[in-house]
């Protein structure tokens, strides 16, 4: 189980004052393979929700959230289990402070997401971004997929081990074959949805 501390009288009082700009400060965690396209839809919602002027977004992805801590994590389950983690509470930190969080990242094991989840409650939106492994793989010119089909990684998901897609993510976007401007309006249209109910509601 993944421990997250919250205070629930700062955030109340955070969500009071964001709503009078129409919108709520929540996580938006898109997730998927490699290669899938996490990192650039990330990027473009970001860009699309300052147009909107909705300004005030962290935009945390994984590898360069992995770069930036003083621990370094490793690429086994529980190491990736383990940095979901820690980008979860840098998530609810985000929050906390009025923003929204956007979270770009793997997190491939189903219930460490369902913790997550637990933790932030109706501030949590997971958006599954599915793309075949052999699509994923045509479009990474890092070439890790190649490595892990050689067998130079021991742990690669969706090579050497599956990704696992939750029952009902809230969104579930098609990036294998729509375009990046059409899976980018979905995802707005849904994170606005998202950021503009009040869960009291």
């Amino acid at each position: 189980m993944i421990e997250i501390m919250r205070d629930q009288h700062a955030n109340n009082i955070v969500n009071e004052s964001f709503h009078q700009n129409r919108y709520f400060p929540r996580t938006i965690w898109i997730t998927g393979l490699s290669a899938s396209g996490k990192s650039t839809l990330g990027k473009c919602l970001k860009d699309e929700l300052a147009n909107k002027g909705i300004s005030k977004v962290d935009l945390l992805d994984g590898e360069s959230v992995r770069s930036r801590l003083s621990r370094k994590y490793g690429f086994s389950t529980e190491e990736r289990n383990s940095l979901a983690g820690v980008i979860a509470k840098l998530a609810i930190e985000s929050n906390r402070k009025g923003n929204v969080a956007i979270v770009c990242a793997i997190s491939h094991v189903k219930q460490t997401r369902e913790d997550i989840r637990q933790k932030l409650g109706s501030d949590f939106l997971e958006v599954y971004l599915k793309c075949s492994v052999n699509i994923c793989a045509s479009r990474d010119y890092k070439g890790h997929y190649n490595k892990a089909f050689a067998g130079e990684y021991s742990n690669f998901v969706g090579v050497t081990e599956p990704y696992q897609v939750s029952d009902q993510p809230d969104l579930i976007v098609d990036t294998e074959t729509n375009s990046v401007d059409h899976c980018v309006k979905i995802l707005l249209r849904r994170s606005l949805q998202f950021l503009e109910t009040d869960k009291d509601e």
